[in-house]
C-alpha cells in the first residue's frame, strides 16, 4: 500500500472515531464536570513560531479524576500524541502528551495546564526549556 494511501485511510479512520465519540459524547449529560469517557475538545493551539492552528483532544478514558486520551493535530501532518491527565479538585485540568503515536517533529512530556468555565478548557503548555503557549479547547457537540 503507497504512504499517501495509507495517511489517508489513517486519516479517514481517526475522523470516524473522532466523529463517533462526539456523537456519544453529545447525548452524554454534561451535568457536573464535562470532563468524561468519550469527550471530545476541539479549539485551537498558538505556538509562537508556528501560528494557531487546530486541536483536538478525545478523552478516550476516565477512572476517577485520572483520564487517557489522545491529541490531534490535523494541520500538522495529522500528528496524533497519547495523552495521560488528571481533574483536580479546584477544577484545574491538567494532561500530558507522553507517546508519538503518529507524526513527526512533536515532542513528548509537554504539560498541559487548563481552567475549566462551562464547556471550555483555557490554558497553558508548557515543556522544560520553552515558552509556554496558549490553547482554547470547547466541548463538542
Amino acid at each position: 500500500m503507497s504512504s499517501k494511501k495509507a495517511q489517508t485511510i489513517g486519516t479517514l479512520l481517526v475522523l470516524c472515531l473522532v466523529g463517533g465519540c462526539a456523537a456519544i459524547a453529545a447525548k452524554e449529560s454534561t451535568r457536573g464536570n464535562p470532563v468524561k469517557a468519550h469527550s471530545v475538545w476541539q479549539g485551537t493551539y498558538d505556538q509562537t513560531g508556528w501560528g494557531i492552528y487546530p486541536m483536538i483532544l478525545f478523552i478516550k478514558s476516565r477512572t476517577g479524576d485520572a483520564f487517557e486520551g489522545t491529541t490531534w493535530y490535523p494541520t500538522l501532518g495529522n500528528g496524533l500524541l497519547r495523552v495521560s491527565g488528571q481533574v483536580k479538585p479546584d477544577g484545574v485540568i491538567t494532561f500530558t502528551e507522553e507517546e508519538i503515536i503518529y507524526g513527526r517533529n512533536f515532542f513528548i512530556g509537554c504539560v498541559y495546564t487548563a481552567s475549566l468555565a462551562g464547556n471550555t478548557l483555557k490554558g497553558l503548555s508548557t515543556r522544560e526549556g520553552r515558552e509556554p503557549h496558549h490553547f482554547v479547547l470547547k466541548l463538542a457537540d
